[in-house]
């Protein structure tokens, strides 16, 4: 047991000195266009999209091998399935948490664990209950023979959609000027014109972005965000949205434009400066990421938090 916690904690090292690596070298491994990618990354056979950490790695593996199929098995799935993995190809390692019951020294039994009371569940979790990091292997599908040819689906973006998420956030916006910037203390976004954005979707792209900072908001989901520009709260902060136009750029077909890349390249240093300091703030920028990618896709169906603040605000056109 203690070797394979030893091998999750080797595996993720390495995931973050590769994400080092490329970022000293001045590109950003997660950086791509969505429309050229035939969905979020998911596994066929199971049905399962891959989050967090997961879709992080591998869509830097997409990127880094040039794959545009999205999905994803294990060796095991595959040849359940009688397809072949290719002759010398190289899995890419992700990795899942077990919830372990100490009592029946097996799996948890979610089922018994709901005919307990709230109480009496949180008792046995923190008596009986410990979380296992594993590492699995899976192979893209453009490493497989036999597996059916993609349903390549170009994805259309819904800008209607998006109207309505910038409408339902409770977030006041500013149009105007050359700058693209979320104000935390009159809780406001300022951004240039529709118009002075070289595409519809540079200008939505940025938007979310900047909706992906205003999550951090006390009223929402109240992340530190004093840091000065320059400063490791910053670049922590600018890490997490950055995260998260991922997240929602799957979700919703708007992918990296070049305003976005020239705002992410202007922290690369000090995300290179955050990372080497210490290695988990990388799994800790993509929990927060997930959080606020999530509030700001829920935004579509009115999911709003601070609904009694939203109705006193405006969006100024």
């Amino acid at each position: 047991m203690e070797e394979k916690k030893n091998k999750f904690k080797e595996e993720r090292e390495k995931f973050v000195d590769d994400v080092i690596k490329s970022l000293e070298a001045g590109k950003i491994p997660w950086e791509k266009d969505w429309e050229k990618v035939s969905g979020p990354v998911h596994n066929p056979i199971t049905g399962t999209k891959y989050r967090g950490i997961n879709n992080i790695k591998l869509y830097a593996a997409m990127i880094k091998k040039g794959y545009t199929d999205n999905r994803w098995v294990t060796f095991k799935q595959a040849q359940k399935e009688e397809w072949k993995i290719r002759k010398g190809e190289k899995g890419t390692s992700i990795e899942i948490f077990k919830y372990y019951d100490k009592l029946t020294k097996k799996d948890l039994d979610r089922e018994m664990l709901r005919t307990l009371s709230l109480e009496k569940q949180r008792e046995y979790f923190q008596e009986n209950v410990y979380i296992m990091g594993k590492t699995y292997t899976v192979f893209n599908g453009e490493q497989i023979e036999g597996i059916p040819p993609l349903e390549y689906k170009k994805k259309e973006v819904d800008y209607n959609k998006l109207d309505k998420i910038i409408e339902n956030s409770g977030v006041t916006f500013k149009y105007g000027g050359n700058a693209a910037y979320y104000n935390e203390t009159i809780d406001t976004i300022v951004l240039p014109r529709k118009e002075q954005f070289k595409t519809e979707a540079a200008f939505y792209g940025t938007a979310l972005h900047e909706l992906a900072h205003s999550t951090g908001h006390e009223a929402r989901l109240n992340r530190t965000m004093k840091g000065s520009f320059g400063s490791e709260k910053y670049a922590r902060e600018e890490l997490i949205a950055e995260f998260a136009s991922v997240f929602i750029g799957q979700e919703k077909g708007v992918g990296y434009s070049e305003r976005n890349l020239e705002n992410s390249k202007a922290y690369i240093q000090e995300w290179v400066s955050v990372l080497k300091n210490d290695k988990t703030e990388l799994f800790t920028a993509i929990k927060e990421a997930e959080k606020a990618s999530e509030m700001v896709v829920g935004y579509e169906l009115g999911k709003v938090l601070n609904v009694e603040r939203s109705k006193e605000k405006g969006i100024e056109r």
